[in-house]
């Protein structure tokens, strides 16, 4: 090649990179979150720690983005909030992986590590109804059999098999579904071979004041729920190891992903973030009558994302 070929060949080649470069940036430019427009739904359970985690979600967007959101935390339970997005009401909203792996994708499989469970709903969810999930935020909320310290103390209860004895003549409360989901009483009781003498689904925040009341001998509270060590109930070993991993996390439909890339970073802010012992404090405050608004807003100052 001539000296006149060689510096074409140079020139095409500036050009050709400086063709990427500008086409890049025009790219970058174009999803810059901060011209974002239009809008987003945040759902959650009335359960606090879903309240919280929703209004987390809400102020990260807000804070990071141009778009407008809406929340409502009216949502009785885990199945409405994915009958409401699946219907294209909602965007985004917090729920924790085995609950959805046995209630919407009827996983009724032997138990699965915390990993394999998020992998399962991630898939399951993208294939079959195009929503993927966000990295789980670091705390397990799982189920958990509990009972007054006296209760304790009276049967030398300290595992959920110490209750084969004595359930027969006894009442146990749980959440709105838990009398009928595979993953939790009717399982439960198959696995670890011990009947209830009656079991009511109550509205969650119910069963902590039918405990308090001695109205039930016993409850499946929530692990990171405060309202455990202020009655000072008693949280029965999981001996067998029935209940599945319940890391909590944003499920959020891939075509509001597909439209505004950057939430995914956005939402990602707090992955990790939060253990068991942190998300039962904030839950703490929700139940002292603190605004969820207020609580979302000091964890995520306290994390630095916010100005």
């Amino acid at each position: 090649m001539n000296m006149k070929g060689t510096r074409k060949l140079v020139f095409l080649m500036v050009l050709c990179m400086f063709s990427v470069m500008v086409l890049g940036g025009a790219a970058f430019a174009a999803d810059d979150p901060m011209t974002y427009k239009g809008k987003v739904s945040v759902g959650a359970q009335t359960v606090n720690e879903s309240v919280i985690l929703a209004w987390m979600a809400k102020i990260l967007i807000d804070e990071y983005t141009s778009l407008d959101t809406v929340i409502n935390t009216e949502f009785a339970a885990s199945s409405v909030l994915h009958q409401a997005m699946a219907g294209g009401e909602l965007d985004v909203y917090p729920t924790w992986t085995g609950t959805q792996l046995t209630g919407i994708l009827r996983y009724e499989g032997p138990n699965l590590t915390k990993e394999e469970t998020f992998r399962r709903v991630k898939e399951g969810f993208e294939k079959n109804f195009n929503f993927t999930w966000i990295e789980p935020f670091g705390f397990n909320n799982t189920y958990v059999m509990s009972v007054r310290r006296e209760t304790a103390e009276k049967y030398n209860l300290k595992k959920a098999s110490d209750l084969k004895d004595h359930a027969s003549k006894w009442t146990l409360a749980g959440d709105e579904n838990f009398d009928t989901r595979p993953d939790a009483y009717p399982g439960w009781s198959e696995a670890y071979g011990i009947e209830f003498g009656e079991v009511l689904p109550m509205q969650y925040s119910m069963m902590y004041m039918a405990i308090a009341r001695e109205e039930v001998d016993a409850i499946c509270a929530y692990s990171t729920d405060s309202r455990i060590k202020k009655l000072d109930l008693v949280m029965l070993e999981d001996d067998l190891e029935y209940f599945p991993a319940y890391s909590a996390a944003y499920v959020v439909t891939m075509e509001l992903l597909e439209k505004y890339p950057a939430l995914k970073d956005v939402l990602g802010k707090i992955s990790g973030k939060i253990d068991e012992a942190t998300m039962s404090g904030l839950n703490y405050r929700f139940d002292e009558g603190e605004e969820p608004e207020d609580i979302a807003r000091d964890f995520l100052r306290s994390q630095e994302l916010l100005k």
